[in-house]
């Protein structure tokens, strides 16, 4: 017995510990919980009937014409809104929860009418950027009130100087004839004429426009003249500081005693003034009472006709203000400057920090404060850029161990640690001469063009920053010459320069000259990044294939065709396909007899027969021949963009490209009319016979370095609109034709390529296009397509064959076969 109990507790003591657990959690719980709790409520008749008939008195007081709040049962929420302006109260606020009191309707006569049809497949139609289903508004439009008198001199300049800092900005004045046709100077400007040239009345109308057209975008409106210079990233700092939720009209703030309205404080216009959303969706309703008082209209400034209509509208609550949540508008009046002001003189902190300086008489004066003011914010930054840094060095000692070091400069990233020898970032070597980082094989060449540039302006910089240094100990700084320098672009840091340099030393005081040896290092660190913006397009393009078909590339047409039909003819996608047969003079005269191209076309009916769905006439793969000696890309797409509309979306490819849904998606997206060409960058495949040996050829390319490569040197495959390309050759022909008779050698060395990068203000959008992958095929090199079309592709045949390890391992078979033994 007392061994079955021992046997017994053995096999239950490793559970001991779970049971006691268990145990305590119950005991545990069962002490927390409370008896009894303070909130419950126990329901009992009599408690049910009070709730009952608290309900029926709330529907008797709603339908008791003397409660202000009976109408707002049966109102919609915008004639609630007014009922309550109109009856100048708010409505009622619960002070704690016991005043609301939930209640379920039972009744179906009282539930909300829906409008909803079973089975209506409607389509809902969503919005065509994601912040307009958010919401979400844009900050600031600036609006410049001009004249006939100064648009084109004072307008302009201030337009150079304030609109790149802006989102939006719009020019307001009366109907004048002047401005039938705008300047050169005022082209991109956009301008807004009126049909009174009354001031106040352009100011009313000013404030309509800005709140039909973009009173559902915008927050803030910015509203000054073409007199005065407004600094806008202050301004752009200022709506970014307050909340959009107040009715704010902020400014340079002055007074005048009125008859009727008494004081009025009214925000100055020449200084400019901001004024809010939800107070311009107020003010504007009433404008036109204000408009009809004539004595108002006639007598007072635009600004404080404006001052006395919002102290009336609003009922005199939200007057003009110069301080808002802690931010001041400050203003400079030129007019109260000394006779003798120049602004690169002037230091008043009046002067430096102000948003607006009003008085402008000069667009020599408007460039002047601009160029001033953007000095005054550089040395801001710099100032602090050091008060940050030398915070980061305070809390460095603080950090944990390892994250102790700071690297140079501080507050920069450190620079890119390679993980194994191949992420290694190699530095360039160059002087002030050349270079030995060249394109090619070539070991060294000579500085030319935005590097020579980058080496020159890299060099002042580097002696600025030594005289800055060493000029307050009495040091004249002056370069004799560069012996090395190096230079590589780190990703997370930017540009590092290293600067090996004799320089001369001036001490001032000895006057003696010193020549030393001294190291520099720089880095030109990335800026903050900008976003660009692009117009909208979407996948829905059809994209127009055309490929062009030679002699020697007959035998690829088939895995072409079948590649197209799998992705393009299985799918229903939206593109189409157009074959150009490119025929020399000789196999053209034998087309009746021997066609060479015979056995392509008896494969294209066979296409036919199998996916056309229709009885028309009309080819689903349609082509066109043409006779050249000299095959290129703008004879070719000479020939077929007659026969497309302007809208049409080409994409030129070889005979060698697989095709690809998601490239094609790619192609429409990044493809832009009007605006962007896309020339991606293939991944080809090595020669087969080389790399795979007696290995069949896979039928899927993968991306790896023993497969194949980024062909850099191959535009074969583009994507454009028509309409850009007939504009780009019309130029080009155009100025070809200034220089030459014939036309026809010059385009034979052109491809699309050069002829958008010279001809055209296209965006060319050149990357890496993992999506597009090439079959290994040899290209026939023809030198009389010119030296940098040949260069190009005689260097792509090259490279193609395969990687250096591979060819070493073709040309020398034994040693690579002693050393793997």
């Amino acid at each position: 017995m007392k061994l079955r109990r021992v046997i017994c507790v053995n096999k239950i003591r490793p559970f001991l510990p779970v049971i006691i657990g268990i145990s305590l959690g119950f005991s545990m719980s069962i002490v927390r919980m409370p008896i009894s709790h303070e909130d419950c409520v126990h329901l009992s008749k009599d408690n049910v009937d009070r709730k009952l008939n608290s309900i029926s008195r709330s529907k008797e007081s709603m339908n008791d014409p003397n409660n202000p709040n009976a109408p707002f049962e049966t109102m919609s929420k915008e004639e609630a809104f007014r009922y309550r302006k109109d009856r100048d109260f708010a409505p009622p606020v619960y002070d704690t929860l016991e005043d609301f009191e939930p209640r379920i309707i039972t009744d179906p006569a009282l539930l909300p009418k829906v409008d909803f049809q079973p089975g209506s497949n409607k389509k809902i139609v969503r919005p065509r950027f994601i912040s307009t289903e958010l919401g979400i508004r844009e900050k600031l439009v600036s609006s410049i009130i001009t004249s006939r008198n100064t648009f084109e001199t004072l307008g302009v300049a201030l337009n150079k100087t304030f609109s790149h800092h802006m989102k939006k900005v719009i020019y307001f004045d009366g109907l004048m004839k002047s401005h039938s046709n705008l300047p050169p100077s005022a082209s991109g400007i956009t301008l807004v004429l009126h049909p009174n040239a009354n001031p106040v009345h352009i100011l009313y109308q000013t404030l309509s426009y800005l709140n039909s057209k973009f009173g559902e975008e915008y927050d803030w409106f910015y509203i000054t003249t073409d007199q005065s210079y407004s600094e806008g990233d202050r301004i752009n700092e200022i709506v970014d500081h307050i909340s959009i939720n107040r009715r704010l009209y902020l400014g340079n703030t002055m007074q005048y005693e009125d008859e009727i309205a008494g004081t009025v404080t009214y925000c100055n216009m020449n200084s400019g003034f901001i004024i809010s959303r939800l107070l311009l969706i107020d003010l504007v309703p009433g404008l036109d009472r204000c408009l009809e008082d004539m004595a108002s209209v006639n007598t007072l400034t635009p600004d404080q006709w404006l001052g006395k209509c919002i102290k009336r509208i609003t009922k005199a609550a939200v007057d003009c203000v110069s301080e808002e949540e802690g931010v001041v508008y400050h203003t400079f009046d030129l007019k109260n400057a000394a006779s003798n002001f120049d602004p690169d003189t002037e230091n008043s902190d009046a002067f430096k920090n102000a948003v607006s300086v009003s008085g402008v008489e000069t667009p020599e004066m408007m460039y002047l404060l601009h160029k001033r003011f953007s000095q005054i914010e550089i040395d801001r930054t710099y100032k602090e850029i050091v008060a940050i840094q030398e915070e980061i060095k305070e809390l460095a000692p603080k950090l944990p161990k390892g994250e102790q070091e700071l690297s140079w400069p501080i507050g920069i990233n450190p620079p890119f640690k390679p993980s194994n020898r191949w992420d290694i970032i190699v530095w360039d070597y160059f002087t002030e001469d050349y270079t030995l980082t060249c394109p090619g094989e070539v070991p060294k060449c000579e500085l030319t063009g935005v590097d020579k540039l980058d080496i020159q302006n890299i060099l002042q910089t580097a002696i600025d920053r030594l005289n800055e240094k060493y000029n307050p100990k009495g040091l004249i700084v002056e370069k004799k010459k560069l012996i090395n320098g190096y230079r590589r672009f780190d990703p997370q840091r930017g540009m590092e320069y290293i600067l090996d340099l004799v320089l001369n030393v001036i001490v001032e005081k000895e006057k003696e000259e010193i020549e030393i040896s001294h190291r520099v290092n720089l880095l030109r660190p990335l800026s903050q990044i900008e976003i660009i913006p692009m117009p909208y397009v979407t996948e829905a393009a059809k994209v127009n294939i055309i490929l062009p078909l030679t002699r020697d590339e007959r035998g690829h047409f088939e895995n072409f065709m079948k590649f197209f039909a799998k992705v393009c003819l299985n799918n229903d996608e939206n593109a189409a396909l157009i074959i150009v047969f490119v025929y020399d003079p000789e196999t053209a005269q034998q087309i009746q007899d021997n066609d060479i191209f015979a056995a392509q076309k008896e494969l294209l009916k066979t296409y036919e027969a199998r996916y056309k769905k229709d009885e028309s006439n009309s080819k689903l793969i349609p082509w066109v021949s043409i006779k050249t000696e000299i095959p290129c890309q703008l004879k070719i797409m000479d020939v077929v963009a007659k026969k497309y509309s302007t809208d049409s979306l080409f994409m030129l490819t070889s005979v060698a490209a697989n095709m690809n849904l998601n490239f094609l998606n790619r192609c429409r997206m990044n493809t832009i009319q009007g605006w962007q060409a896309f020339f991606p960058i293939p991944f080809s495949q090595y020669n087969p016979d080389i790399v795979l040996k007696n290995a069949p050829v896979p039928e899927q390319i993968d991306i790896t370095p023993s497969n194949g490569h980024f062909d850099i040197y191959s535009f074969d495959e583009v994507c454009f609109y028509n309409s850009d390309y007939m504009g780009s050759k019309t130029k080009m022909v155009a100025s070809m034709g200034d220089r030459n008779t014939d036309n026809t050698d010059a385009v034979e060395t052109v491809d699309i390529y050069d002829m958008f990068v010279k001809y055209s203000q296209l965006h060319v959008f050149r990357a890496v296009e993992p999506q597009l992958t090439r079959r290994y095929i040899h290209r026939n090199c023809n030198s009389r397509n010119g030296d940098a079309i040949y260069q190009r592709c005689d260097r792509s045949n090259a490279e193609g064959l395969a990687s250096r390890t591979q060819l070493a391992m073709e040309l020398f078979p034994d040693d690579s076969k002693s050393k793997q033994t």
